[in-house]
């Protein structure tokens, strides 16, 4: 598992740990994604047909590399590509790409018809609150703020959201 879930007062987040930051960026929108549906519709997904896209996200660099402004374009991209489409992601190969003036996401994704999808919770939005990404050398670690959350330990990198539900 590379994904928890943060517990909120008024809405819900989650902490992700992955090897690199394409595979962060992939493992936050899968585990937003997962955070509408249940256990047993996650489980149904396979059985359903699965489509194939690409979806880019670009953000202009103003001073510095802003990896947490890029991942908030990203995970909008997602749910407005659910909420307008009706494409439900399921799973997706990101690319992440700087120049001098921009910052891209590329993906390769996975989606199947939210038609078909029994969500138990909407997500309004991706919020700024509290929002982290981070990346820990070797050795390097993080303490999880929650009893379901464990230490991270790098090399590796984190993102801290929240979701306005």
């Amino acid at each position: 598992m590379s994904f928890w879930t943060r517990e909120t007062t008024a809405d819900i987040g989650l902490r992700v740990f992955s090897n690199n930051l394409s595979n962060l960026f992939k493992e936050t929108a899968i585990g937003m994604q997962s955070l509408l549906i249940s256990t047993q519709e996650s489980l149904l997904l396979n059985q359903k047909i699965r489509h194939t896209s690409q979806w880019n996200v670009t953000f202009n660099i103003t001073s510095e590399l802003d990896y947490e402004s890029l991942m908030i374009i990203w995970l909008e991209e997602v749910l407005y590509r659910l909420e307008v489409h009706g494409e439900f992601l399921v799973d997706a190969q990101c690319m992440i790409e700087v120049n001098e003036q921009e910052m891209f996401c590329q993906s390769q994704v996975s989606w199947v018809k939210s038609s078909e999808i029994n969500k138990e919770l909407e997500i309004k939005a991706v919020t700024s609150h509290e929002f982290l990404i981070q990346e820990l050398k070797l050795g390097q670690s993080i303490v999880g703020n929650e009893l379901d959350i464990p230490e991270m330990v790098g090399p590796g990198w984190i993102c801290d959201v929240i979701f306005d539900i």
